[in-house]
Formats: C-alpha cells, structure tokens, sequence
C-alpha cells in the first residue's frame, strides 16, 4: 500500500513537472525523464493492481478452503457424537443382558430348590404310608364292541390313592378312555371307539392301594 501511494505521488510530480516550466518544460530533457517515470510507475501500479486482484483471488480460495475444513470438522464431531451414542446404547444392551442372566440363574436356582423341597415332601409322605400296593384289574373281552366298562378294586382295608388303564388289540389306535376316575373303592374305567372298526380290542383298569 505505501508503494502504491509513492507512485501516485510520483506521477503527481511528474505532471506538475511537464505542465511547470520551471521543473523543466516539454522542451526540457528533464521532461523526457519524468514522462519515462511516469510511464514506468503506471505500469508498476497496474502489476500491483494485478497482485491485488490475484491476492484477493487467494484470500477467497483461503477461506473456501477454511469453510470446507470447519464442514468436515462439524461432520467429524457428529460422527464421533454418533459413535459415542451407539456404545453407550451397547453398554446399556449389554448391563440388560447380564441382568436377565442373573434373573435366569436365580430362576434355575430357586427351580432347584423347589424340585429338592418337592422331592423331601415324598419322601416324608412315603414314610407315612405303611403299605402300598398295585392292583391291575381284569381285562375286557377282545372283541370289536364299541364300547366297553371295566374296574379294578383295593383289597379290604386299604384305601385308593390313583389308578389308570390300558388298551390292546389291533383296534386299540382307534379306541379312547372316556372314563377313567376313582368308583367307592376302587378305579373305574370306560374305553369308546372313536370310528366304527372292525378290530378287535380291550381295556383293562389298574389301581394304586394303601392301607
């Protein structure tokens, strides 16, 4: 800036040196030199002008770049802020599995224990029972009737605690108990055919006794 204004203070001079006769008139030699100054200074202010234009043409390409470099920093912060989010979604998925673990673990416990209480319960009620016996009743007939009735009973004295059935022949896979429950002191049975067949089969019931 202090060199553009020398020259114009140079080419001030230089003009008042040509229109002045005392600095020397267009007849003067000295004239001739301040004209070539002059002419000198103007093409030195045109390249200064032309720094200028391209320093200012730098200046823009400088701050673009600074503003592209503050996008990707601002991109980079959200990335990072991104990350950070989806680890602590992580950790927190991680602390809510090994809680359910930990609820798992206790549940399979506290099962242990109970199936250990529920095991000590039989055992205490077997040693109250003085004698147990199974009783399998009589069998049907084997024939393909399409429904048949049959019971098995408790010796005298001793008391019904369950009971069940069975099922054969060759038409058995068509057959079904409808009824199969205690009757007064003993366990009575009743087995259908579920389809019409003509296979032959039979049921038979059983009863568990103590006295």
């Amino acid at each position: 800036m202090k060199r553009r204004y020398a020259l114009l203070g140079m080419t001030v001079l230089l003009a008042v040196a040509i229109s002045v006769p005392a600095f020397g008139g267009p007849d003067n030699p000295v004239a001739d030199t301040f004209a070539s100054a002059k002419k000198t200074a103007k093409k030195a202010l045109k390249k200064a002008k032309q720094a200028n234009k391209k320093a200012k043409q730098a200046q823009t390409a400088a701050d673009n770049a600074q503003s592209t470099a503050n996008g990707a920093q601002t991109t980079a912060n959200q990335a990072k802020n991104t990350a950070n989010g989806a680890q602590t979604a992580a950790d927190n998925a991680q602390a809510s599995a090994d809680n359910a673990q930990a609820t798992a673990d206790a549940a399979q416990t506290a099962a242990g224990n109970a199936q250990a209480a529920a095991n000590a319960a039989q055992a205490s009620a077997n040693t109250k029972f003085d004698t147990t016996d199974f009783v399998a009743g009589p069998t049907s007939a084997n024939d393909s009737s399409n429904f048949k009735l049959i019971a098995a009973g408790c010796p005298t004295g001793f008391e019904v605690t369950g009971g069940g059935h069975v099922i054969g022949g060759t038409g058995a896979g068509n057959v079904a108990a409808t009824i199969s429950q205690q009757y007064l002191n003993g366990w009575l049975v009743r087995a259908d055919e579920v389809n019409a067949i003509a296979s032959n089969w039979t049921v038979g019931a059983t009863v568990n006794c103590i006295d």
